[in-house]
């Protein structure tokens, strides 16, 4: 038997792979330079993978990150380091401060606790998606998580065309684009009932302050913070209108971690363009305002300050300051507990969906009520703004009981069966079925 040699035979490494090679353990790795020590020494890096294309791909993209001259910067730095660094130099001169403050919880409460310690370069689509999916099993809202992603879309692409890394890892990942929900039509109506309606209007009658300012939002459907930024100049009760045009905004401030030091309230532009409008008011709000305004008038008088001048704010403080979201809504909880109001989940937003939903009520046309709400979309104003309760199913079968039965009432014997209980009715019907069988038997004889 003859023993033969075996041939090894060495292949050429493509241009710009790098030093790449096979392990004993079968295994890829591929090293690079990627600087020099103080003492001047080599400082290597080395990347694995199961394949050479996959160590192709690292080689790639860790090349092209010691060429950008970040490989240090990126090296030494985890995710969280560098996103805190985004949000605070760039995200935060893009975006209101209330949506500041939302990315930098989203930050803050998911993110960093779950990859923050990561290296960008050790974060793939896979850590992404097994993220997020996580979020949904905590029962966090679809759109939160979709939020969430978005958030990080817009860093990985920052670090993207920074060459912090050769690709956006979001790409891949996938969410459901719809959430599912159990229709519950007693929590999913968010305007105050009907049946209370005029038990809440009698108990603002005694509130001075609040009376006015719930009328506004209920009758003429400002959002509150518009309310609170209103001057006497936006009423007009010649023409009987209200012009919005701007809103009151709480502004945080935050120390360079990223802690929220303080709020300030202030006046700022309203929630979209479209917000800025003229409502109409009916004549149940006018009478208030007129009331409240004499009320303001006396206010200044006894503290030496003119309440009524038409820069004045409408609903300030008695210094003539602007009154806070917050302090507002206590006083607003005061009443509802105080009248026993507290049980039906009423809070400040319920009045403008009642405002909405008052008009669907009366059958006005879709897009008016968008107009008068200050929506972008007619569909937020149908699908948010419109509750259905059970007067609605009421109010449908009457259409067709008034229909039908006034316009196509063939039987004559119809008071008759009205009148009829339940074992008289089914006598009657047996009765009736009866002599029809015995009508065709009849019939075929002949």
């Amino acid at each position: 038997m003859v023993k033969r040699n075996r041939i090894i035979t060495k292949t050429r490494r493509a241009n710009n792979e790098g030093s790449i090679y096979q392990r004993k353990d079968g295994r890829w790795a591929g090293t690079a330079t990627v600087g020099y020590n103080n003492d001047g020494k080599i400082i290597r890096k080395t990347v694995y993978g199961k394949t050479r294309m996959e160590v192709t791909k690292k080689m790639t993209e860790l090349t092209k990150r010691i060429e950008s001259n970040n490989f240090d910067y990126v090296e030494n730095h985890n995710l969280s380091e560098l996103m805190n660094e985004w949000l605070f130099i760039f995200k935060k001169i893009q975006v209101t401060p209330r949506t500041f403050e939302n990315n930098l919880i989203k930050f803050k409460k998911y993110i960093e606790p779950k990859i923050g310690n990561m290296k960008l370069q050790e974060i793939s689509s896979l850590t992404i998606q097994k993220m997020l999916n996580e979020m949904l099993e905590e029962n966090l809202s679809l759109d939160y998580v979709k939020k969430t992603k978005f958030l990080l879309r817009q860093f990985f692409e920052y670090a993207v065309d920074n060459q912090f890394m050769l690709a956006n890892p979001i790409q891949k990942v996938k969410i459901k684009s719809k959430e599912r929900k159990i229709y519950d039509s007693e929590n999913k109506y968010k305007a105050i009932p009907q049946e209370i309606r005029e038990y809440f209007i009698d108990c603002l009658n005694n509130h001075k302050f609040l009376k006015p300012l719930c009328f506004v939002m209920m009758f003429a459907g400002l959002r509150t913070g518009e309310a609170l930024a209103l001057n006497w100049e936006n009423i007009d009760f010649n023409k009987k209108t209200i012009s919005v045009e701007k809103a009151i905004a709480t502004i945080p401030k935050f120390d360079k971690n990223g802690k929220i030091t303080e709020r300030v309230t202030v006046i700022s532009d309203t929630k979209t363009s479209c917000s800025v409008r003229t409502v109409p008011m009916p004549e149940i709000l006018i009478s208030a305002l007129k009331d409240y305004k004499v009320e303001q008038e006396l206010n200044g008088d006894l503290h030496n300050i003119n309440l009524i001048d038409k820069k004045s704010l409408v609903f300030a403080n008695k210094d003539g300051s602007i009154r806070t979201y917050t302090g507002t809504k206590k006083i607003f909880y005061r009443f509802l507990k105080k009248y026993g109001l507290d049980k039906y989940g009423i809070h400040f937003h319920t009045l403008r969906h009642t405002y909405s939903n008052m008009l669907f009520e009366a059958d006005q046309n879709p897009k008016v009520i968008q107009a008068l709400l200050g929506h972008k979309s007619v569909k937020t104003t149908i699908t948010t703004y419109n509750s259905v309760d059970k007067s609605y199913f009421q109010k449908a079968t009457d259409v067709i009981n008034n229909q039908y039965n006034t316009n196509k009432n063939t039987d004559k014997n119809n008071d008759f069966k009205q009148e009829l209980d339940e074992d008289e009715l089914e006598e009657y019907l047996q009765w009736k079925k009866e002599r029809e069988k015995q009508k065709r038997h009849k019939d075929f004889e002949m």
